[in-house]
């Protein structure tokens, strides 16, 4: 039953009093200014091959698949637009493909057949250099091309969700097989936030790629991820908590394993969340992650392209 305030003698409602501390505290961040958003690569390579999963159900998605990563196609798959990743990619030359599996040939291929013919995604992550995934119903073949891309050196960037705890069983065997792990809950932070104590601030915890250039990141909603053979890359502000315990934490958000890094977000991608502190840089530094590897770094040109996320035109990508 709702409670409300007594009648004052002016005839007004007195206000019911706010106890929620995530609303009162006089310390939190109050900038509603969007920023800018400029997203650039540093690595100079070769013509890279980045195949991108963008885990939504194959029947909701729209005609041409790369709207996916546009935030095309409706409401199902407003949570893809990764703009600010994909421009930047194809601006410097490097060709972005989108694995979507029916859902009938994703229930046959869960395993090899008699032939040990690949599934559709093992053919493709053996022509590309990169995967980019936000899925984790993968079926058991599909699992194993994951791991052989990944022992033969491909790179991956695994994005995950505190909303895929329960309804995506398949996560633990997948991040098994890349040798990360995420923790149930998520990360919040009552004393600073970007306008939401969701709205979690990170910093970098090492001095690696992925951090270059970087100060602090925001994080939607992210839950804590580690690997199992590296420590953390970013890890949240002072006074974060765990939303599990309510206990203070300094658990990673993103982890580095080797080849393969985890990233305990989908949100920070979108072109909105792009332009908040130093996102497009860390989003930049993902792309050079991509596309990094001893073998294809080239001299670096006289001047960079740059992805402009928010006044970008999907219709009008070369590879749309």
């Amino acid at each position: 039953m709702a409670a409300y305030g007594a009648f004052a003698d002016t005839g007004v409602d007195t206000p019911p009093k706010i106890e929620n501390e995530q609303y009162t505290d006089e310390t939190l961040v109050n900038d509603r200014a969007p920023g800018e958003s400029n997203v650039q690569m540093s690595v100079n390579a070769r013509s890279q091959t980045i195949v991108i999963d963008p885990g939504v159900d194959p029947q909701s998605t729209p005609t041409n698949p790369l709207l996916l990563l546009f935030g095309g196609g409706g409401p199902e798959t407003a949570d893809r637009d990764i703009r600010p990743l994909v421009n930047t990619l194809i601006d410097n030359g490097h060709e972005v493909r989108v694995h979507l599996t029916p859902e009938d040939q994703r229930q046959r291929t869960t395993r090899p057949g008699p032939s040990g013919e690949p599934t559709e995604l093992g053919t493709e992550l053996a022509d590309a250099d990169a995967f980019v995934t936000f899925g984790t119903d993968y079926t058991d073949a599909e699992l194993k091309n994951i791991e052989t891309f990944t022992d033969r050196n491909g790179r991956v960037v695994y994005a995950t969700d505190p909303g895929d705890e329960f309804d995506q069983p398949g996560a633990a065997d997948l991040e098994s097989r890349l040798g990360v792990t995420r923790d149930p809950g998520y990360v919040y932070n009552l004393v600073e936030n970007d306008n939401n104590y969701q709205r979690l601030f990170a910093q970098p915890a090492d001095d690696s790629q992925l951090t270059t250039g970087v100060e602090r990141v925001v994080f939607p909603t992210v839950s804590p991820v580690g690997a199992a053979d590296g420590g953390p890359a970013f890890v949240p502000t002072e006074n974060a908590r765990l939303s599990t315990s309510r206990a203070e934490t300094n658990a990673g958000v993103v982890a580095q394993n080797g080849n393969v890094v985890i990233v305990g977000d989908t949100d920070f991608f979108t072109p909105e969340n792009a332009q908040r502190a130093d996102n497009d840089v860390f989003i930049g530094n993902i792309a050079d992650f991509l596309v990094s590897t001893e073998q294809n770094q080239q001299s670096p040109p006289p001047e960079r392209s740059t992805g402009e996320s928010e006044q970008s035109d999907p219709q009008q990508s070369p590879a749309s």
